[in-house]
């Protein structure tokens, strides 16, 4: 620091300014950026969060990432965490419950800034009182705020959507075990078809790892002269559908025309992909958005009210792809 400050020309005490995200002149702020660039000098985190009691590190524990949606929202979470002038470390748990309680033994030990979490697991008597937490999708405190999208409503878009581009036999499909919020855009479904007199089924597949050739005995038990059974399905994950979609092309089934099918969550592989499958799109901006403004609220101090009210829904909207008829 010492060195940065004198090929600045500034003081010890701007280049600590600095570095610790506090308010200098903009002036100031560019001789310190070029002379840390020359020196190539890199602050220690570490030390510095030993001396003043603070992390600038958040840990986000994912379930997976390998998926467009959660890679979308781990995205998303960090370009917010930045914006702030927080690290985010992310933590895959695999869907593993001892995997998860690892990382939050880790953040604990570490004393991190804040842990936000998608979590799957009891979790919420092994996180020190001491360190702010969020939790997306599923509650894991009733001190805990939580942040999730409207599953409901979005179960009840994709019936009322498959009936105004003309469906009348509707099938649910999903993968053993259906539980958390897929339970959620399930009932939702059914909800909207018993009120408004809809034919609709069920199948799920089981719990294997070539689950999909489930999906392909349904699907070849319910082909009679080159038509399926049903002509909407909707799956509580767009994995899910896509699934249905592909076995379906296969079997000369045409899509959208005989079969129309909604998916659930909407993300991009990249910005530019096209959008084959319908779905029912979460905001996976809207979401790291809020569950980092939570965050920081407790960063703040501001976090004893929290209570079993603090839920935030986000709404979800539909996503137009080629697995749908237009509706005009």
């Amino acid at each position: 620091m010492n060195d940065v400050a004198s090929l600045a020309g500034v003081s010890r005490g701007s280049v600590s300014n600095y570095i610790n995200g506090k308010k200098i002149k903009l002036d100031t702020q560019e001789k310190i950026k070029e002379a840390i660039a020359a020196l190539n000098y890199i602050p220690n985190a570490t030390a510095r969060s030993l001396k003043t009691s603070k992390s600038n590190f958040v840990v986000f524990i994912l379930p997976t990432v390998n998926s467009p949606f959660f890679s979308a929202l781990s995205y998303h979470m960090q370009q917010e965490l930045q914006r702030y002038g927080y690290k985010m470390i992310l933590c895959n748990s695999n869907n593993r419950s001892e995997e998860e309680i690892e990382y939050i033994q880790m953040a604990n030990t570490q004393k991190v800034a804040g842990l936000i979490t998608m979590s799957y697991a009891e979790v919420s008597n092994l996180i020190a009182t001491d360190i702010p937490l969020v939790s997306i999708e599923k509650r894991v405190s009733d001190k805990v705020p939580l942040v999730i999208a409207d599953n409901y409503a979005g179960g009840q878009l994709a019936a009322h959507t498959l009936s105004q581009s003309g469906a009348k036999h509707l099938l649910f499909v999903s993968k053993n075990p259906v539980k958390n919020i897929s339970t959620i855009r399930e009932k939702s479904f059914f909800d909207y078809c018993n009120t408004h007199g809809m034919i609709a089924d069920r199948f799920i597949a089981r719990d294997i790892p070539n689950f999909v050739d489930d999906f392909q005995e349904f699907i070849l038990a319910h082909i009679q002269d080159h038509q399926f059974d049903y002509d909407g399905i909707f799956s509580d994950s767009d994995e899910y559908a896509s699934d249905f979609y592909n076995i379906l092309i296969r079997e000369g089934i045409k899509i959208p025309n005989q079969v129309q099918i909604i998916g659930f969550d909407g993300a991009r592989v990249y910005a530019r992909q096209k959008i084959n499958l319908s779905s029912i799109k979460q905001p996976t901006d809207k979401i790291a958005e809020k569950a980092v403004e939570k965050l920081l609220l407790q960063f703040n101090g501001d976090n004893k009210n929290i209570s079993l009210d603090d839920q935030t829904f986000l709404p979800v909207s539909f996503e137009q792809g080629m697995t749908t008829r237009v509706i005009f």
